[in-house]
């Protein structure tokens, strides 16, 4: 490919760019070797001259636009440019200590701790449901046997099982995991029930059996909870391992801030006028 040949043999030289000139605004001047890694792998010739040709004439629009401001304001913006260094300078040391210093490792205790004291944190905002069914055609031979097991007034392992096995058997479709936790909306997305009161609607219908012109469905509610609930331990342990970790690190930093301010002070570093 022309584009990526051309980009390939770029090369910088010592101190002065000796790379080919590719633009030129002003006293400013952009060089084959500033193109290097612009063009993603895999991307086609005219894809490729496309981002060249775009990134160029971005960059002629900001040199010319830049040229215009260097001659007409005249803000110093030494001490904006210094705040921002010591900003940066400051958080990749932060970010060194923390790096050094947090224990990644978040125990079951702690996470269960945590969210039997802030459960009202984690409230839900929809319903969801443990759920399995399954969709056949109306006149499937297998319409009697499906409805007869969903029904079965005991649903456990074995009948999850049963009913797959008859789906997958006769090419039908369905979902099977009876640990997961789903938005009853996806649930509702496949077997098409109307709950206009989700919660009085779960409560009454563990057991799904519906038809249409075409389709029979059958589903069983296994669990449910609904909207303004405390979320299930399992959907809001990533989060609470997330915030536990936030946590820590917030505590480093605070610790850090404090023996570096000790150590300076104690050293005679430090000199206050107010």
């Amino acid at each position: 490919m022309a584009v990526l040949s051309w980009l390939a043999s770029c090369g910088a030289g010592d101190g002065v760019d000796t790379t080919p000139l590719v633009a030129k605004v002003y006293d400013r001047e952009l060089h084959r070797s500033d193109l290097e890694g612009l063009v993603p792998a895999g991307l086609g010739e005219d894809d490729s001259l496309a981002v060249v040709k775009n990134y160029v004439d971005q960059w002629i629009r900001q040199s010319v636009l830049l040229a215009k401001a260097e001659k007409n304001v005249e803000t110093d913006f030494s001490r904006e440019l210094q705040e921002y260094k010591n900003s940066l300078l400051a958080y990749a040391y932060e970010r060194q200590i923390v790096d050094q210093l947090l224990d990644s490792t978040v125990r079951f205790r702690e996470i269960n701790e945590y969210f039997a004291s802030h459960k009202g944190d984690f409230l839900l905002k929809n319903s969801i449901v443990k759920a399995v069914y399954v969709v056949a055609p109306l006149k499937s031979p297998v319409v009697g046997r499906l409805k007869k097991i969903i029904e079965k007034p005991l649903f456990r392992d074995e009948e999850v099982m049963e009913l797959q096995e008859v789906a997958s058997r006769h090419g039908l479709n369905g979902y099977y995991d009876a640990t997961a936790w789903i938005p009853f909306v996806t649930l509702q997305a496949s077997v098409p029930v109307t709950a206009y009161n989700e919660g009085l609607f779960l409560r009454q219908h563990r057991t799904i059996t519906l038809r249409d012109d075409s389709l029979f469905y059958a589903a069983r509610i296994l669990d449910y909870k609904v909207s303004d609930d405390v979320m299930p331990l399992e959907l809001a342990r990533d989060n609470i391992r997330l915030i536990i970790l936030n946590h820590r690190k917030i505590e480093i930093l605070n610790n850090l801030q404090s023996d570096l301010l000790k150590e300076a002070e104690e050293g005679g570093h430090v000199v206050r006028k107010l």
